[in-house]
Formats: structure tokens, sequence, C-alpha cells
């Protein structure tokens, strides 16, 4: 899945994970404050010591793959070996960090033809129809980033009825006929960052939630997990919750009303940090105290304001650069060894698991601009070449 991308003016640019592409629409809750300012570390009540099982489709699917191997001895092939990459596309920095890792990794394994290339360029149409001529041109796997988890699910069940492997990556569909999954748990990554602010506040405060674009599968599945975080800290309110379709533009315009609204904010959380900076810009223009943060993908533009502004936060992390470990799967599964069915890349990475701002230095590249998303697993000039340079 996925994956505020966050790393730009998204909604012009594009969206950073796997999506049901949706008109862009907002909901709003509006009340008054008084809560008062709240400290940045948990008290022991508001601290609850084991997480809550997430009930949703995508983490239902990931628990059933969870701990299953896969034999994959009926698709070694002894190549060099053609493959369908059916991708985001370098929509944004994201997609655009996705596609530099991809196709690093596939000259680095080797034996791989230049792959058929297909971006996903908002319609699902276009990678059903990729997967379709993929089927038809006999490839020997396809690498998927599914754009809508239901629209894609039929052509999964089609490319694996004609004996061909598909590694989702990052974004997958509602078929459970996929070879293997290659992702994080995104309804999580919307459970810890919002668990991590609630706790940051002690349980108790007023809040801004702020989502992506409407119906896409990373805003509805960050939206999801975060509130399931909620329900456990009854003292958190919601005070407005909007949508800032992944644009720095919207985001900042989109808080800018909220501030003119509620007198009392404590935290906000942020379903694809490519919007944070905009939302620590709206504070500092309207003179207020800054919010504790938490949210999703942080891009190196949010660690670079987040530091600069002294906020404290807590973010989960959607590595574009996880393409390296979908890459090698292909070529384990066309190699004939055991794969796992799902894997989760969060631990894998270096900074893919949660962390705070007690963390932002070691993960910010101040080499690399604000569209950057790490970890680093190139050569910094590599990125320069993708356009990820300091101007």
């Amino acid at each position: 899945m996925s994956p505020k991308i966050r790393r730009l003016t998204m909604v012009a640019a594009g969206v950073m994970l796997a999506a049901t592409v949706a008109a862009c629409s907002s909901s709003k809750s509006t009340g008054t404050g008084g809560s008062g300012a709240a400290s940045t570390q948990p008290s022991s009540s508001a601290s609850h010591a084991t997480p809550a099982q997430l009930t949703d489709s995508l983490s239902q699917q990931q628990a059933r793959a969870t701990g299953v191997t896969v034999d994959t001895t009926k698709f070694k092939k002894a190549g060099p070996w053609t493959i369908a990459t059916i991708v985001q596309g370098p929509t944004n920095g994201w997609g655009t960090l996705f596609d530099v890792t991809m196709k690093a990794e596939l000259t680095k394994v080797g034996n791989f033809k230049a792959p058929i290339y297909t971006a996903w360029n908002f319609k699902s149409e276009n990678q059903i129809n990729a997967i379709d001529n993929a089927i038809a041109q006999k490839v020997d796997a396809i690498l998927l980033t599914s754009l809508s988890r239901k629209d894609l699910a039929p052509a999964v069940d089609r490319a694996s009825k004609a004996g061909i492997p598909v590694v989702t990556c990052m974004a997958g569909t509602d078929s459970d006929n996929y070879t293997a999954d290659v992702s994080s748990d995104i309804p999580r990554q919307g459970y810890d960052s919002m668990r991590a602010l609630a706790q940051a506040l002690n349980g108790k405060g007023n809040i801004v939630m702020l989502n992506g674009i409407s119906g896409v599968d990373a805003e509805v599945f960050w939206n999801s997990g975060a509130k399931a975080a909620l329900k456990e800290f009854p003292d958190i309110k919601v005070v407005s919750e909007q949508f800032g379709d992944w644009s720095a533009q919207k985001a900042g315009q989109v808080m800018d009303t909220v501030l003119t609204q509620q007198s009392q904010i404590d935290g906000v959380w942020v379903g694809g940090l490519e919007m944070g900076p905009a939302v620590i810009d709206s504070f500092k223009q309207d003179g207020r105290s800054m919010p504790v943060m938490a949210g999703t993908d942080p891009t190196n533009g949010f660690l670079r304001t987040a530091q600069a502004s002294n906020v404290k936060f807590q973010v989960a992390p959607f590595p574009p650069a996880a393409a390296k470990y979908c890459v090698d799967t292909v070529a384990d599964i066309l190699s004939g060894k055991a794969v796992k069915k799902f894997t989760n890349v969060v631990g894998l990475l270096p900074g893919s698991e949660p962390y705070g701002n007690d963390q932002a230095s070691q993960w910010f590249v101040p080499q690399l601009n604000d569209d950057f998303i790490g970890p680093e697993l190139l050569t910094q000039q590599e990125y320069v070449s993708a356009g990820f340079g300091k101007k």
C-alpha cells in the first residue's frame, strides 16, 4: 500500500500511493477549545500497553498472508526475464523515487530484459489494460502498484489463472490470487501515529485531522487506522476533520480556515506529511503555539520544517525505497526460490519504523530537496540526477 507525499503540491502533481481516485471533498466538525497546553510526554494513564487488532479488509488480508510461504518452483525460468512493471509513475516525489529505486535494482540484480513499463496516470483502466496486455504477451511476471484495490482485483485473478506470478508492491488488491505482497501495514501506520499523538497529549485535548484525497485507498486506510486509535482515547476531541488532497497549497488554505474557527488546537494528525510544512506555516503565520503533530509518510521537507520550528512529532514512514524488495521478490520467484506471501518492509529498510522528533536529524538529508523521501539506498548523485537536488 500505498503511499503525504507529500513531498509536493500533489493534487496537480499526483498521488503518492495506491488508491482509488475519487473526487476531492471535505467534511467539517467544528467546536470550541478548552484543554489547555499539553505535555509532549504520555502519562501512564494515557498509555495503553497493548495496541488494538485492526479489522479493516487490508489488515485482515495481510494477517491471512503473514507466515505463509509460497512454493515458486513452477515459475522458475532461466531468463533473461521479461516483466511488466505496472506502477504509479513519476506523478510526485514518492512515485519518482519508487521508479528510480526499482530501475536501479533491476539493473543490479541482472537477468532482466528492459521491463514493460506502465504508469497509472490516475486511471484504473490503464492498469487493467496493462495487465491484460502483459497476459497476452506472456510475460514472466508482473510487478504491480495498484491504483485501486477493488478495480484491479479481477485483472490479478486473470493473470493468476494465466500462470503469471504477480508481486504487489506497496499497494495491493482485494484479490488473494497474488503470488507475493511486499508492503507495509497502511492502517497500522494511521493507528500508530494517532496513538502516539494521543499519548503525547496525555489522552486529552483538541486535535485536527487532515486527510489526503477522499476515497483514495491510502486516505481511507490511514484514516481508518487513526480512528481506531481514537477509540482508545475518549477525551481526545476532533474539532475539525478536513481533506487537503495531498496538496501543500490546499492544506495551507484549509488550515488557515480552521485556525479562524478553533481557538484551541493541541494536536494535528496529517495523513500524508507532504502537507505537514503547510500546517506548520499556517500556525506560524497566525502567531499560534505549535501543536504536537503526527502523521504518515514524512518527507524531507516536513523534517526540515519541523526541526526549524521545534515541532514535537511522531511519524510512520511509507518508504518508496521498498521497490528494491519488490524487485528482489520477483527475481526470487523466477529463480524458483520460496518467498513469503506477505513481506512487511517496516524494519527491513532503515528509518522505516515509526519515529519521533528526537530522531529527525538522523533521517533528514540536508543535501537533497524537500521532495525527497528516505531512506537513501542509492548514491546522492543518482537522486540528484532524478531531480532531488537542492536548487
